[in-house]
């Protein structure tokens, strides 16, 4: 009888993959493609990624997105790391895209101090700094999505990652201490972990750890297998890299439903941000990071032509947004509050509202930094919330955290905005 739910599981998920998804997945394909050909500032690695899993390809376009890659992207994290700079991160996204393109990351070097070492034995050095924090602080030095990630950054490139590195990871698995902005075992952390932990195991560099590999993905297997009464697996937006660790990790769920609603989120064009769009991207044709070494590139496809941009007709001017309170209360770290109230039109982001309370109240100041997520907070009135600190920002809308980032929640209507200083 397993065998028969095991296999009516299949039949629907194939049936999903055949009868609704390549048309998605070509629409949100072509939307990253004009996202790298037309994007400003530093390139995205997420989206290359994306566009280097998919099936189809315009070879032009990601040839030119990995120029910028490792040029644009490149010159940033030596500046960064001649400053002295945690970029974890980006070193083990740079790596990721190397290995997508079927480029040897030993071979791609930084000078730093007048000493020149491999970007692999970059990414070593900031990890071991990763796992001295755990041991003093009982953190990492960023969090544990950057920490996961530069352990499957350093797995997906056949390097032996320190055992150590695999032992904290695991821990902060079974203590269920993986912390993200406030929220306790945040779903797109638990699945980086996921994926990062399976490659692991995968590799077999460490038989020893086999048992307790297996108890840390099964629990994070189970805590990503359950979903919400629509499907969706923690947010519309940690959906996408639910999936991918699901995949990951061999689950056996009928992921044909939660496949179903990321596909119409897809297609009702909730994923704005190109992240969100690469993610949905590897999300719904089924794989993961760790396809990443199955990458062969030749004798690839080089189908996807894009249509010239349509350009939108304009609103009729009696369309005109109405107006919508907003009450903005800041919550700073020693518990006191600040209350404000702002019109902005309906549609407007929440970093349009922040900038046009700026405006009009001189006692509400804000700063942001660029991510590749998009603007993310940084001051608010003067105090900082850090991320070394294990502080940030966090964000309610009406109570509720907010799943987007401060450019792409959209005010629908009045709003109770929080912005608390909260500790992680």
């Amino acid at each position: 009888m397993q065998g028969l739910v095991v296999l009516t599981g299949i039949l629907a998920f194939v049936s999903f993959k055949t009868c609704e998804s390549d048309l998605v997945t070509e629409s949100l394909n072509k939307q990253l493609l004009r996202s790298a050909q037309t994007a400003q500032g530093l390139p995205i690695p997420t989206i290359f990624l994306a566009l280097r899993l998919s099936g189809d390809h315009n070879h032009a376009i990601e040839t030119n997105y990995l120029n910028r890659i490792t040029t644009d992207l490149h010159n940033d994290i030596q500046r960064s790391l001649s400053q002295r700079k945690h970029v974890v991160g980006l070193l083990s996204q740079y790596t990721m895209c190397l290995l997508a393109s079927c480029t040897d990351a030993h071979s791609v070097t930084f000078t730093v101090n007048g000493h020149r070492a491999s970007l692999i034995t970059h990414l070593k050095r900031q990890m071991h700094q990763e796992k001295e924090s755990i041991e003093h602080n009982e953190r990492p030095f960023s969090n544990y999505f950057t920490f996961s990630e530069g352990i499957l950054a350093l797995c997906l490139s056949g390097v032996r990652v320190n055992g150590l590195l695999i032992s904290h990871l695991m821990t902060a698995v079974q203590h269920s201490s993986l912390p993200d902005a406030g929220v306790e075992d945040s779903t797109d952390t638990l699945a980086m972990a996921g994926i990062a932990l399976s490659c692991e195991k995968n590799a077999g560099f460490y038989p020893h750890h086999a048992a307790a590999l297996d108890r840390a993905i099964s629990k994070i297997k189970a805590r990503l297998e359950e979903t919400r009464p629509d499907f969706h697996i923690g947010n519309q937006y940690s959906t996408p890299i639910a999936v991918m660790a699901l995949v990951a990790m061999g689950s056996q769920k009928d992921l044909s439903s939660t496949l179903r609603s990321l596909s119409a989120d897809a297609q009702s064009g909730t994923y704005q941000n190109p992240r969100a769009l690469a993610s949905a991207l590897i999300g719904l044709q089924t794989k993961s990071y760790l396809d990443l070494k199955n990458i062969n590139c030749q004798n690839e496809k080089n189908n996807l032509v894009l249509e010239l941009a349509v350009e939108g007709v304009p609103l009729p001017t009696q369309n005109v947004p109405q107006s919508q309170e907003v009450i903005v209360e800041v919550v700073k770290s020693d518990q006191q509050i600040q209350t404000y109230t702002v019109h902005v039109p309906m549609g407007a982001s929440l970093l349009c509202t922040l900038e046009l309370l700026q405006a009009e109240n001189a006692a509400f100041t804000f700063d942001v930094e660029p991510t590749q997520w998009g603007p993310f907070l940084s001051n608010v009135n003067g105090e900082h919330a850090r991320q070394m600190d294990g502080r940030a920002w966090l964000l309610l809308a009406d109570g509720i955290p907010l799943s987007e980032g401060i450019n792409d929640f959209k005010i629908q209507g009045p709003h109770v905005i929080i912005i608390r200083n909260n500790v992680y």
